[in-house]
């Protein structure tokens, strides 16, 4: 499958052959945009990563919401960069667990299980504010929390097989008939 509809395109499903391929491929392009941001402007580079740049946006938002500052172009391209990676992965997770047999349930299941941790997180970094503290420590969490949640997700869903074709539309007809 090409690249663009395989990141992009949330319709269809994928084996686990395409799955992992598709995740490498979105790993490689996030590092090649963090190597190519960091000669442009190295505040937003950081948002490119995997893990790190959720964690990284969460601070910095949290950040501007405490000096009630308005948002500039760097914590935009953040959030941009951001949201551009959380949608191919997960266009790529629900093709994952469409050609597994399962349906959309758990891909937003574990999307707001990771959306709880960045608030929580958030929260935490605004309440660290007032005091001078650090706020690395809700960064570092944030980002410990959302690796471990994204990786047993992924290596879970990754490693499904493949639900036979035949069972799935017998069921589908079960349910249509019933």
């Amino acid at each position: 499958m090409r690249l663009l509809p395989l990141l992009f395109d949330p319709r269809g499903v994928i084996d686990r052959r395409a799955f992992w391929s598709g995740l490498i491929q979105l790993t490689i392009v996030s590092l090649a945009v963090y190597a190519g941001l960091t000669l442009v402007d190295g505040d937003v580079a950081w948002a490119a990563l995997p893990a790190v740049g959720e964690a990284f946006v969460t601070v910095v938002i949290a950040s501007h919401a405490h000096g009630a500052a308005l948002s500039d172009v760097s914590l935009m391209a953040g959030i941009f960069l951001v949201a551009a990676r959380l949608y191919a992965t997960a266009c790529l997770v629900l093709k994952r667990s469409r050609g597994a047999g399962g349906g959309s349930g758990m891909v937003v299941a574990f999307g707001l299980a990771v959306l709880l941790v960045h608030v929580l997180m958030g929260l935490w970094a605004y309440d660290l504010y007032p005091e001078g503290m650090a706020v690395i420590v809700p960064m570092v969490v944030d980002m410990m929390a959302n690796a471990l949640i994204g990786a047993v997700f992924v290596v879970w869903i990754g490693a499904r097989p493949a639900r036979s074709v035949v069972f799935t539309v017998a069921r589908e007809n079960v349910r249509c008939a019933g």
